[in-house]
């Protein structure tokens, strides 16, 4: 900060001593200069020779004159430290002076021009030495002229001799009123001059107090940014504690999950395999074949449960590529649609900017479709289902935000801290893997997923993924060698809604034509009423009412040309004891590609 150049005390009380003498010695000089005049011009009014007023009219000027050095001397300090008061006494003795000289009879031209020229004199100089010294040259110019006057004429009067120690009185008078006019400017400039520096140095005050309220508010900015931060850190890493624990927890589920899915498949295929022995020795109308073919069906079930189990494991060989979100869900819009009564209003709003993530495809259909069912069960008498997706910043890393709304009932606590494990559903009559496979594809994908719910007032479900650098290219697709070739339909029959919905998806997409059903009665009634023909019949193999292996017997009857394929949990060794050929066979757990090769090789043999 500059410094500043402020009037220290001992000036402030130097220059108010200096003030406090001038007004002392004022008065004296006042008071005897004013006498000299008094006692001058008395002496012309009362002695003079050739007087124009009357004796008592000189007796009541002389009076005037007393009065006036009384009053001088009486007179307040403040009337005689005013600015105004040394001139209006010059003027008033310059009147007096004139007056008295005409009035006693000695106005002559030259006295009045020698007084003349003494107020140019005063007017022009500014120093009292300066008066005087010009004031004596001028007495004696006019001691000169009188001296002349007095050998012309050989008389001499005592007005002719007052004329010069009048000249010199009014000279100092004059020089007096000068200087003290000059001390107050002198003063008052000095006191502007002060006042000026204050101004000055209040403006630099104000300025420094501007910048230390500016600092200060910048520096409780960034106090307020630096706590904000602390708890958005404290938050964060609160966060990815819970994420740690969450992640050690489903990894630990996981290979348990997968451990008991390797066993239950080994006991899977054995009852698979030694029903499909019985089976073969046995006639239809045996006793034992009722019951033993039960058992084939149960351990089908059995088989369907344990291939979603395997599918649990966090590392499922899923194949992550650079996918567009916008694209991802431009493509499930109607699949979603399908999904739900026409009392939810389904809406989706997609920002119109680069959203590529690296993600499997099929994970993040899955992901999608768990959770629009999730929010549709929710909401039983109807409601608003939202879906965004968007960029979003977290850190120095962006990412694509899907949030996915519902008006719904929402959750507790309680069933919010075991949403996500397996086997845990609110809903009768489901196993509860769905929200277990959609935490384990969102953190396989690198991402976060984050709940939000309240009893009575919905859900979000916020799912964050990595967004990848512009540039990557994206995965080269295989479209062209599985797709469609012309008008090719596919009957599409599962009980499972979202394995029926993630097929329909994917064989949509490779422009099949697809009749979907969700039990084989459906399927039925559905190609009775269908005109085309059907190229190939997809359902399970253990279904209620009608099993696979009848539906296709009874679909061939109408379309000969059909080509079945049969989804079960089986190995082929098991499939081959219940003399299944394995071509027409398709292992669950599968993948969608191996979904639409097999209908493509079913189609091109």
């Amino acid at each position: 900060m500059s410094s500043l150049a402020l009037p220290s005390e001992n000036q402030v009380e130097s220059s108010s001593a200096d003030s406090t003498h001038e007004s002392m010695i004022s008065r004296p000089r006042y008071v005897g200069l004013q006498s000299l005049v008094g006692v001058m011009l008395a002496y012309q009014l009362l002695f003079g020779e050739a007087l124009i007023v009357s004796r008592p009219t000189s007796v009541l000027i002389v009076a005037g004159l007393v009065a006036m050095v009384l009053c001088l001397w009486y007179a307040p300090a403040s009337i005689l430290q005013a600015a105004w008061f040394s001139g209006a006494v010059v003027g008033i003795d310059t009147v007096l002076v004139t007056g008295t000289i005409y009035l006693s009879g000695n106005a002559r031209s030259e006295l009045y021009l020698s007084y003349f020229i003494l107020m140019l004199i005063a007017a022009s100089v500014r120093r009292l030495s300066h008066v005087i010294g010009l004031s004596l040259l001028l007495c004696v110019g006019y001691g000169t002229i009188l001296y002349q006057g007095v050998v012309q004429t050989g008389s001499l009067s005592p007005g002719h001799l007052l004329g010069v120690p009048v000249l010199l009185v009014m000279a100092m008078f004059y020089g007096l009123a000068l200087q003290t006019i000059g001390t107050e400017r002198q003063q008052k400039t000095q006191l502007l001059g002060s006042i000026e520096a204050l101004k000055e140095t209040e403006r630099a005050l104000q300025s420094s107090r501007d910048q230390l309220e500016a600092r200060l508010k910048g520096l409780k900015g960034d106090l307020s940014r630096a706590n904000e931060h602390v708890r958005q850190e404290k938050k964060e890493r609160e966060g990815v504690e819970q994420q740690l624990h969450d992640a050690l927890k489903m990894e630990a589920i996981g290979r348990i999950a997968g451990g008991i899915a390797n066993e239950l498949s080994q006991l899977v295929s054995v009852i698979g395999k030694q029903t499909g022995v019985v089976l073969s020795g046995l006639k239809p109308d045996d006793p034992l074949y009722g019951p033993v073919d039960d058992i084939f069906r149960s351990g089908g079930k059995a088989a369907a449960v344990t291939a979603q189990l395997a599918g649990l494991g966090l590392h499922n060989g899923h194949i992550r590529q650079v996918l567009s979100v916008k694209t991802v869900l431009e493509d499930l819009r109607g699949v979603m649609r399908g999904l739900l009564p026409a009392s939810i209003d389904l809406s989706m709003a997609i920002e119109d900017a680069p959203m590529d993530v690296e993600v499997d495809r099929e994970g993040l259909e899955q992901v999608l479709l768990h959770l629009a069912v999730n929010a549709r069960d929710a909401m039983p008498k109807g409601g608003r289902l939202r879906i965004e997706a968007k960029q979003s910043s977290s850190g120095h890393q962006s990412k694509v935000l899907i949030q996915v709304s519902d008006t719904g009932s929402g959750m507790s606590l309680e069933t919010q801290s075991h949403m996500f494990e397996p086997f845990f559903s609110t809903k009768e009559m489901n196993v509860g893997f769905g929200l277990t496979a959609v935490y384990g594809i969102v953190k396989q994908s690198a991402g976060q997923l984050d709940v939000v719910s309240r009893p009575g007032e919905g859900t979000v479900v916020r799912v964050v993924l990595p967004l990848v650098r512009q540039g990557r290219p994206p995965a080269p697709s295989s479209l062209a060698q599985v797709a469609a070739k012309g008008q090719e339909t596919v009957l599409l029959v599962d009980p499972n809604e979202i394995d029926r919905k993630l097929a329909l998806s994917t064989l949509l997409r490779h422009r099949y034509q697809v009749l979907e059903a969700s039990s084989s009665v459906e399927a039925v009634l559905l190609v009775q009423r269908y005109s085309g023909a059907v190229h190939v019949a997809v359902s399970d193999l253990m279904m209620p009412e009608i099993g696979g292996r009848e539906l296709a017997r009874r679909l061939l009857k109408q379309h000969p040309k059909m080509q079945p394929l049969f989804v079960s949990g089986y190995d082929d060794e098991a499939m081959v004891s219940h003399r299944l050929n394995p071509r027409y066979l398709l292992r669950r757990p599968y993948r969608q590609a191996g979904l639409v090769e097999k209908v493509r090789e079913l189609l091109d043999a």
